[in-house]
């Protein structure tokens, strides 16, 4: 009979921490290059970062690692609901960056006030974004108008971490444009993670 030592156990503590240090970035990993495939479309760029929040919830609070294989079920069954959304939002996004780029353009102070103005309402429209797969991962049974009106619910919850959450998402999305190599990676898949991370979601009631 093998007796467990001290130092040995020790160190299986430490490889049992450093496996599950490198488990976390791969998950963020494989749940990334799924939503990014089921994004190829473009238009299901929601649908995608739906379902992959659903399968990060399902990670982060039971343990399930199948994030890659979770978040193709998971877009299965929940894209009838989000695509009508998610062509609203990709035409919304399009207007807000050919408005943003246009105008950033413009030396005229008209269009640095138009575009100041417009900041507002593109902050609004990030925040509901990410929060849309915390609140689809919360009431998985719910309807997709139940989605937007808790996403919107969190997103109000607490102004100062959704503001910190907005700068956050910013400042990734530019590191996505600066190294676009990891865009297929973690493209989506870390502000999915960010809003769950900022809404400390749990499963909620079953409606």
């Amino acid at each position: 009979m093998t007796v467990a030592t001290p130092d040995g156990a020790r160190r299986n503590r430490w490889e049992h921490r450093v496996l599950a240090a490198l488990a976390y970035p791969a998950n963020l990993a494989f749940a990334g290059v799924a939503a990014f495939l089921l994004a190829l479309p473009i238009v299901t760029w929601l649908p995608a970062s739906v379902a992959a929040g659903r399968a990060m919830h399902g990670w982060l609070t039971d343990g399930d690692d199948r994030v890659f294989t979770t978040t193709m079920r998971e877009f299965a069954a929940t894209w009838r609901r989000t695509m009508p959304a998610g062509l609203v939002a990709t035409a919304v996004a399009t207007v807000f960056t050919i408005n943003l780029v246009f105008l950033g353009s413009r030396d005229a102070p008209v269009a640095f006030l138009l575009a100041t103005a417009m900041l507002p309402f593109a902050a609004a429209f990030v925040l509901v974004i990410v929060m849309l797969p915390v609140a689809a991962a919360r009431w998985p049974d719910a309807s997709m108008r139940r989605w937007l009106t808790e996403a919107v619910a969190l997103a109000a919850a607490r102004p100062v971490a959704s503001a910190a959450l907005v700068v956050i998402v910013a400042a990734f999305g530019l590191t996505c444009v600066l190294v676009p190599t990891i865009v297929p990676f973690f493209g989506l898949s870390v502000p999915v993670w960010l809003g769950l991370a900022t809404a400390r979601v749990t499963r909620g009631p079953q409606t």
